[in-house]
């Protein structure tokens, strides 16, 4: 569901791809929110999600569990995370292709898989000191978002996955709800052997990627306006209770816990941007 214009509330902006990153990169969000104290009362809650993410903040840095943090590469994640500005928010996320990441990251998803790991461990302490300077100048979204996308652009290079891997990435995110005997029938191949090279490429099985992606799947559906068990039906879950069993297993809590609107309305309209867009696995508290 990506923008091909940006759209705007709330201080975030998204954006596409643009064309020299189209097979890369899902979208771009800007996201510009001076007020310190505005920023601090917030908690940002993000789910599970198959794709890399690319974080620069260039004011404040951003606290997980895992501490504090500017620039950032944030894997697969197999666990919803909380994350908590710490003053003025300014950052530019870039939500990357699952089965292309590599491409301009260099690594494979199994080395990123559950981690976060700075951006100078990937491209070099002076280029991502170099990118972060360049958004705190840049005078506005659409150029912070130039800057990163020439920061990607400059850095493509070949794919480096096992094409298996790869089509089986691609065949789940068609659907999620498929099994692993059709999988590895339509890719003709035993299914010991994809689960195997599945995992040498993304350090999770094949079936655990599924899993996150019907989930995804689930929560887009729902923030379309779909009630918990349309979701269920739609999402291709056997009932309502299965749908809630594995997002328990995945958040923590059930979905409608975790999906529950805050009250204040300039959350509202943020969290409602936020599912309209590529970004539609976050939820601003």
């Amino acid at each position: 569901m990506t923008l091909p214009n940006p759209h705007c509330t709330a201080g975030t902006q998204f954006f596409g791809a643009g064309e020299s990153l189209e097979g890369i990169v899902e979208s771009f969000c800007d996201v510009d929110l001076a007020d310190a104290a505005i920023a601090r009362a917030r908690t940002i809650n993000v789910l599970p999600t198959t794709s890399p993410v690319v974080i620069v903040h260039y004011r404040a840095p951003m606290a997980s569990q895992r501490g504090t943090y500017k620039r950032t590469i944030n894997g697969m994640h197999t666990r919803a995370a909380a994350l908590k500005p710490c003053g003025p928010v300014g950052a530019v996320l870039v939500r990357l292709k699952a089965d292309a990441a590599d491409r301009v990251l260099g690594v494979r998803p199994a080395d990123l898989l559950d981690a976060s790991i700075d951006l100078s461990d990937i491209f070099g302490d002076g280029a991502a000191a170099r990118l972060e300077a360049q958004l705190a100048e840049a005078g506005s979204a659409a150029a912070r978002v130039a800057c990163m996308r020439d920061f990607l652009r400059t850095r493509t290079g070949p794919g480096r996955l096992d094409p298996l891997a790869v089509q089986a990435m691609r065949a789940i995110q068609r659907n999620p709800s498929i099994s692993m005997r059709r999988l590895a029938g339509l890719l003709d191949i035993g299914e010991r052997s994809l689960q195997r090279r599945f995992k040498a490429e993304t350090g999770a099985s094949a079936k655990q990627f599924a899993r996150i992606e019907r989930m995804q799947q689930a929560v887009a559906a729902h923030r379309a306006g779909l009630d918990w068990a349309g979701v269920a039906h739609a999402s291709g879950f056997t009932d309502q209770a299965h749908l809630i069993h594995d997002f328990r297993a995945l958040a923590g809590v059930p979905p409608e816990a975790f999906c529950r609107r805050a009250a204040a309305e300039r959350v509202q309209a943020w969290n409602t941007e936020l599912a309209a867009s590529d970004f539609y696995n976050t939820f601003i508290a």
